[in-house]
């Protein structure tokens, strides 16, 4: 079992959800156990989420980033976090972002996040942010099309990993566990 007694992981979750939904308690146990720092912070309003609310409390719980901080979004916590390294002081990096169904582009499915899509990602500074970069997702998401996601992997040039059948890695959808993105992080 690697070590990771030096890292801090941030799960950053996405729209509806809070800290104890889908795989976030368990991917939290499990980098714990290797001695990791994990916090996966409940973001204000997850049933009606704001743009600027949501960056606000981010600032607030992550003031400082360094090269040991990795950070994990999941679905709208993936814009979330990327507009959040955008934001930081030029030239702070970090250990490494995962983007779990991510996108950065309007959803036909769900319109009321359009807010958090409105203005276009730099690309460039994100991928200078940090070397390790990776997105993952499924062939059949119903929320997110994998088209989107796979967009935003080439944009950001980052290491994809297709999950068969992951559907939106809900808990509802039997993603109580996630041990494909555990390997990811552990292996980085």
């Amino acid at each position: 079992m690697p070590d990771l007694s030096s890292r801090q992981y941030v799960i950053v979750h996405g729209y509806l959800a809070n800290p104890d939904a889908h795989w976030f308690p368990w991917l939290k146990k499990q980098l714990e156990q290797r001695g990791a720092t994990v916090s996966v912070p409940a973001l204000p309003s997850s049933q009606a989420p704001e743009p600027e609310a949501w960056a606000e409390a981010l600032d607030t719980l992550l003031p400082h980033l360094n090269n040991q901080t990795v950070l994990i979004g999941h679905s709208l916590g993936c814009v979330t976090l990327l507009r959040h390294l955008m934001f930081r002081p030029k030239g702070e990096t970090v250990g490494g972002y995962v983007l779990v169904s991510g996108f950065d582009k309007h959803l036909q499915t769900l319109p009321e996040l359009d807010a958090f899509t409105d203005s276009t990602l730099d690309y460039e500074d994100l991928q200078r942010r940090s070397a390790f970069r990776a997105s993952v997702f499924s062939d059949n998401d119903g929320i997110v099309d994998p088209r989107q996601s796979q967009a935003l992997a080439a944009s950001l040039h980052t290491t994809t990993l297709q999950v068969p059948g992951g559907g939106h890695f809900l808990g509802r959808e039997g993603h109580e566990q996630f041990p494909q993105l555990l390997d990811l992080l552990t292996h980085a």
